[in-house]
């Protein structure tokens, strides 16, 4: 999962979580459904991958090498198999912190010297920045940012009538690298989130600074602010900055991702011969084009995706998009209808149709939030071009998991998990081609009281 900020936004998350809560599901009468035979083979293709795959950096050789083996296994159940490859900014969360350090130290110069206007004007823009850049992954910094080659894989198995709908399962093959924060004593009191609050109140007494001097008829006069101010502003400045600093150089700890996110890879790659084996018995699909597609550079704001679903729209009549990132507890499991750290929505219509098909399944996952810094996942790009989109995922539950450090090995992962997943995008698929109306009913999506199982499976 991209652009996570760690603990500040977990704990701003649980601490709101009571005012966005989603409304509970109704339960309806269903029948325990499993998929017993397509998990193992699921897991048992994640264990392959894990043990192929080493740690895969956004826009490295390793993440290009994963893009291409991830389409040999889909030719394996398909021919119609493209790999593409563009520009992106593999360290933006890197660059973007050297930015910061530079920011606060022009914020404290210009302050101190008596330019507060200055001061205010970069300290601003900065922080305005960083807000377009969680939300829509565009600022004005990125072109000084050098940047490198992502690499998608995705794979089509059309219907055998017209395309009248696409559904798209995604996922990414690219794994974070996160810099280790094991410092003690004091040095572990500074933190990125530390960094952050500490540069938000350095503008905020540059601001004041700014009225102050107004006031005295000196707002474009050179000179030292008052001694209070200035304190302030230097202990601000002097926390940001060496915050900054110990994030921006902090030892690299790498992970292979088993659960970020090659549990996502190995669900996709399973749909893709599962129904590819249905159209060569003769079972295919009658209106639905299927895209299975891996991205890369979701670790640095869903780089990758938004590149495919910029240069593939063309192949996309009527789609819709099921994200699988982070498939770990299947207690946990939720399909998300906000991402993008809390700024963007995905489709909370598909996030309950996805809910209430897995329900009457017999599985229990609700919707669910990225709440404010809580993470980004690839359906956020997909949601930015109009597609409806929700990503299933068992990252949103606030629980400590393995993803981002060198415990994400399989194990970590539910067969559980990987079985609802693949049980929800088949009766998703079978829904989609019998061209069913999903109507908001107090009875919700299924008859009352009718049993209903995997009708393919």
């Amino acid at each position: 999962m991209g652009l996570n900020f760690g603990k500040i936004g977990e704990k701003l998350h649980n601490s709101f979580k009571r005012f966005k809560k989603e409304k509970p599901v109704p339960e309806e009468n269903a029948e325990n459904v499993k998929a017993p035979r397509l998990s193992e083979e699921a897991y048992d293709l994640l264990v392959r991958l894990f043990e192929e795959f080493d740690s895969r950096p956004a826009a490295t050789s390793a993440s290009r090498n994963a893009a291409r083996r991830i389409g040999e296994y889909l030719e394996t159940a398909t021919e119609d198999v493209t790999v593409t490859s563009g520009r992106i900014i593999p360290d933006i969360q890197k660059w973007m912190l050297l930015a910061a350090m530079v920011s606060s130290a022009l914020v404290f110069l210009f302050a101190t010297i008596g330019l507060p206007l200055i001061a205010m004007a970069i300290g601003c823009l900065y922080i305005a920045s960083v807000i377009n850049e969680l939300r829509m992954r565009k600022n004005p910094l990125r072109s000084f940012f050098p940047s490198g080659d992502a690499t998608n894989v995705h794979a089509i198995i059309d219907p055998e009538g017209d395309v009248e709908h696409t559904i798209i399962f995604s996922a990414h093959h690219d794994t974070a690298t996160v810099g280790k924060t094991e410092r003690k004593g004091l040095l572990s009191k500074f933190s990125l989130q530390t960094g952050a609050v500490s540069f938000v109140i350095l503008v905020l007494l540059a601001v004041i600074d700014v009225f102050i001097e107004f006031f005295k008829g000196r707002i474009f006069a050179t000179g030292f602010p008052g001694f209070f101010i200035f304190c302030l502003m230097l202990l601000s400045f002097a926390v940001s900055g060496l915050s900054f600093y110990l994030s921006y150089n902090a030892e690299k700890a790498e992970t292979k991702g088993a659960g970020d996110n090659l549990s996502g890879v190995s669900v996709v790659i399973t749909l893709c011969r599962y129904f590819s084996l249905l159209k060569k018995q003769g079972k295919g699909l009658q209106s639905t084009r299927l895209v299975f597609a891996s991205f890369d550079g979701e670790e640095c704001g869903a780089a990758g995706s938004s590149l495919w679903y910029r240069d593939n729209s063309y192949i996309l009549i009527n789609p819709a998009n099921l994200n699988f990132d982070g498939l770990y507890g299947e207690n946990d499991l939720a399909f998300l209808s906000s991402d993008g750290n809390g700024f963007v929505s995905l489709s909370p219509s598909l996030a309950s149709h996805c809910s209430l098909l897995s329900i009457a399944m017999g599985y229990k996952v609700q919707t669910g939030r990225l709440g404010f810094l809580g993470g980004a996942t690839d359906a956020v790009s997909a949601a930015r071009y109009g597609i409806e989109a929700t990503t299933l995922t068992s990252m949103a539950s606030g629980k400590e998991i393995p993803a981002h450090t060198a415990e994400d090995t399989p194990e970590k992962v539910s067969q559980e998990a990987l079985s609802i997943a693949l049980s929800t995008a088949i009766k998703l698929v079978e829904e989609t081609d019998r061209k069913e109306t999903v109507s908001e009913s107090s009875t919700g999506l299924f008859e009352s009281g009718k049993k209903y199982r995997l009708s393919r499976y």
